[in-house]
């Protein structure tokens, strides 16, 4: 007896005796099938017994666990949303394979539109978001998509629909923007520590032959605890810096000012600054003559056609900041541990040894690699100006004059 159109596609479907055998690992069991006979051959293990190990192996045995044995469908959102979250902190947030095989746990078929005025309403819109955060995660991570990527969401959502075209869009701009940045970073990063003290380093000075010193290397100098005993010391310093310190009069003083923060994708560091106050204007050199200079125009005046609703009266603080010496980065950011750099820059630079030197640190308490909030300078202690309303602060003054 042959089953009607009606009643058969419904099996076909969930995976019932109808369905292709490449389709029913993706269903769920059916309620009125029994255990599944014994095996003669025994407990067979697992790929979680046999990668015991963390990371990306961890992450490859619950996908293969969950390919063997996939149970039922509800619930494939929360769990692709869950392992998108553990991705970065498993390692394997910028392999495709790992993406690839997370979009093989969704089903297929059950999600593409039937019909064109099935896709007129937006079906499935919950589904497509899942499809679309895995594609905005690859985006962030700069994972290119290939064709089986292409192909799994064809076969997940349909070809007309929001996952596919923006796998098509990613698949045109990455190629062509992922050489865009001229400042590139590596793929992986080195942890917080002496290793991306010097990367951050290099990424802030201007000059490529600038001279990177270590003045201390860290004790231990591997592992979690990298420095704990005694901290890195890593400054970089160009040969036109050190011939402005040079220049620089031992009767003015120079600064160390700090704690900048300096990010690197997720790395927060901290970085120092040897500074000088601005040169008087009979010392300052002054500026070359657009006609006689090799890099003339220095500037464009351009008359460009403004509108009624265009407002030119806006105020610009224009701040003079002295001449920058040196950089430094280092494990503990006390006045203690910047002595011994600028005691190191005493050998190359011998005016810092007839020159005072003042510190001006803030009093942040995030260490480099943590985001917090203690990266912005704070004035504080008896010497600290308090401010007071307007009233009381001329009362003062009036008792005061009286």
């Amino acid at each position: 007896m042959r089953l009607s159109w009606a009643r058969a596609l419904p099996l076909r479907l969930w995976g019932g005796c109808g369905a292709p055998k490449a389709a029913r690992p993706m269903c769920h069991r059916s309620a009125d099938s029994g255990p599944e006979p014994p095996s003669d051959r025994g407990p067979q293990p697992t790929a979680r017994d046999e990668e015991p190990g963390g990371g990306p192996a961890a992450f490859a045995a619950a996908l293969t666990e969950l390919e063997r044995t996939p149970g039922r469908r509800l619930g494939r959102l929360e769990l692709v949303a869950a392992a998108l979250a553990a991705m970065p902190a498993l390692g394997v947030a910028r392999q495709l394979d790992a993406y690839n095989r997370l979009l093989r746990l969704l089903p297929r078929g059950p999600w593409v539109p039937r019909g064109p005025l099935h896709r007129l309403f937006a079906p499935f819109p919950r589904q497509q978001e899942c499809g679309l955060q895995v594609l905005e995660q690859m985006e962030r991570y700069g994972v290119v998509p290939d064709a089986e990527t292409r192909f799994l969401l064809l076969a997940i959502f349909g070809p007309r629909s929001r996952p596919v075209r923006k796998c098509q869009r990613m698949l045109y701009w990455l190629p062509r923007m992922r050489h865009a940045n001229p400042y590139p970073l590596p793929a992986q990063l080195p942890p917080p520590g002496l290793a991306a003290a010097c990367l951050g380093l290099r990424r802030i000075a201007n000059d490529p032959d600038a001279r990177l010193s270590v003045y201390q290397q860290p004790q231990p100098e591997e592992g979690d605890d990298e420095g704990s005993t005694q901290p890195y010391i890593v400054g970089i310093q160009s040969a036109e810096q050190q011939e402005l310190l040079a220049r620089h009069g031992p009767e003015r003083p120079v600064f160390v000012e700090g704690p900048f923060p300096l990010w690197l994708r997720s790395t927060r560091l901290l970085y120092y600054v040897l500074r000088g106050d601005p040169l008087p204007p009979h010392l300052r050199e002054p500026p070359p003559d657009p006609e006689r200079s090799l890099y003339y125009p220095l500037y464009l005046d351009l008359d460009l056609e403004r509108g009624p609703w265009d407002d030119d009266e806006f105020d610009v603080d224009e701040v003079e900041e002295g001449p920058v010496f040196a950089l430094c980065m280092a494990g503990d950011g006390n006045q203690h541990t910047l002595a011994k750099w600028i005691a190191g820059l005493q050998q190359t630079n011998p005016v810092l040894g007839r020159t005072p030197v003042l510190f001006r640190l803030g009093e942040g308490d995030s260490s480099a690699g943590s985001p917090g909030d203690g990266d912005a300078l704070r004035l504080e202690g008896p010497g600290a100006a308090k401010l007071e309303p307007p009233e009381e602060a001329w009362g003062r003054r009036a008792q005061g004059e009286g």
